[in-house]
């Protein structure tokens, strides 16, 4: 038992020696197998990028907003007494004219309510020509004293009263003409009949919690709604008061209207800092309807001499929006700028000169200072090496392929170039075109 206990512990003190042991050798750490100056090598290769000159241009001020299309005139008919449909004279669908008759309600109580009361103002009148009779021939008596004077305004008051007599039997003729009328539905305008649910026989109660017989819409002219947000309103504001604001609206189906607008809002609205606005429209064609999705462009003016470049040369970072400046010695400085407008692709900035070299893409991984070597647009070779330089995918040079524009400038000038290139490789998924999305 104790030679087994020995063997045991000079077993363990082997395996402690062998864990403890240092490879042959000098003792020193071995060196890695790569070169120590390849990561500085490669920190100092120019970086390849695309630039540009900014320019200056006068620039229209045109507005694109999401809007909606609205009805200028739209009203429920409805009932305005107790009856029964007699006859429905709309389609559904049609359009009317203004004044035509829609509904008729049973008439008939209506029109004996008329006669009694016509048959009131007649007798009324009769009893006033007897009165003033009367009163003409006692006037003559009295002038030859046969009568008192208080028997004369007796009869006086007699033509007066009969008089009143035939004001209110003439008011009521009126009041029950008006009645009547409220038994044939007319069209308050000309416009587009929708759903007529009404039958006839079918009861009908007066209300505004009734249901509505028909629907009426005006389809000419026809509004479109939209807001704006607060900082364009000044613009809007000049513009207006020089002349009308002209507005061009593109609906679903590639259909252009023409309007100018016609309503600016009293007040901002807090929430969400917008101005709400409407337009008129033509639609003589009838090609919008209300509650169509619209795309409504329209000009407020223009900014003269203003500095332009694409939007995709402007870079987003946490300090706000930059671009890189290429100076003499071909390394880059950032120049803080301000996005005043984003139009068809285009920025206009501020704090930028004019005639300045740019970078347009390539900048991800540009800092302050880092060199440059420029490439024509469409290059996909690095210009620094010959024929078998490595792609500028390399260098990670974002080139957009022919045919491609952003759909939506603003987003595209804020994405990062990872984001920039899940977008361009979608789009030439969708038309099924081949090409690295990293070029």
């Amino acid at each position: 038992m104790h030679s087994r206990l020995t063997l045991l512990l000079a077993s363990i003190v082997l395996a402690l020696f062998a864990c403890g042991k240092t490879p042959p050798g000098d003792g020193k750490p071995a060196s890695s197998s790569a070169p120590t100056g390849s990561k500085s090598a490669s920190g100092n290769r120019p970086q390849a990028v695309q630039t540009m000159r900014t320019h200056l241009e006068t620039v229209p001020i045109i507005l694109e907003v999401q809007g909606s299309i609205v009805a200028l005139d739209e009203v429920e008919l409805r009932a305005q007494r107790n009856g029964t449909i007699q006859d429905v004279l709309v389609t559904e669908g049609s359009e009317v004219r203004q004044g035509q008759v829609l509904f008729t309600l049973d008439a008939r109580e209506d029109a004996a309510n008329v006669r009694k009361a016509e048959a009131a103002v007649a007798g009324a009148e009769t009893a006033l020509s007897i009165a003033r009779r009367d009163l003409a021939r006692n006037q003559d008596l009295a002038q030859r004293n046969f009568i008192s004077p208080a028997a004369l305004d007796t009869f006086k008051s007699k033509v007066e009263t009969a008089e009143s007599a035939l004001a209110q039997s003439k008011a009521v003729l009126e009041q029950t003409v008006v009645t009547r009328s409220y038994t044939r539905i007319t069209a308050p305008f000309a416009g587009r009949a929708g759903r007529v649910d009404a039958r006839p026989g079918a009861l009908v109660t007066a209300g505004a919690t009734s249901p509505a017989l028909v629907k009426l819409t005006r389809m000419h002219p026809i509004g479109v709604s939209f807001a704006l947000p607060e900082r364009d309103l000044p613009g809007l504001l000049a513009a207006q008061a020089t002349a009308p604001v002209k507005i061009t609206v593109s609906l679903g189906n590639a259909t252009e209207l023409n309007g100018q607008v016609s309503f600016i809002e009293s007040a901002v609205d807090r929430s969400t800092g917008t101005i709400s606005v409407k337009a008129r429209l033509d639609n003589t064609a009838r090609a919008a309807w209300p509650g169509q999705y619209a795309r409504v462009r329209l000009a407020t003016g223009q900014i003269d001499k203003a500095v332009v470049l694409p939007a995709q040369a402007v870079i987003n970072n946490p300090s706000g929006r930059l671009v890189y400046v290429v100076q003499d010695d071909a390394t880059v400085r950032a120049q803080p700028v301000e996005v005043v407008r984003i139009f068809e692709q285009k920025a206009v900035v501020k704090g930028l000169d004019a005639d300045l070299k740019i970078v347009l893409e390539g900048a991800q991984n540009l800092r302050p200072g880092t060199k440059i070597s420029e490439i024509k647009r469409g290059e996909g070779k690095n210009p620094v090496g010959g024929a078998n330089s490595a792609p500028a995918a390399s260098n990670n040079v974002l080139i957009l392929p022919e045919g491609f524009t952003p759909r939506d400038p603003e987003r595209w000038a804020s994405a990062s170039d990872e984001q920039k290139r899940a977008i361009i490789a979608r789009w030439q998924a969708q038309r099924g075109t081949a090409g690295d999305a990293a070029q």
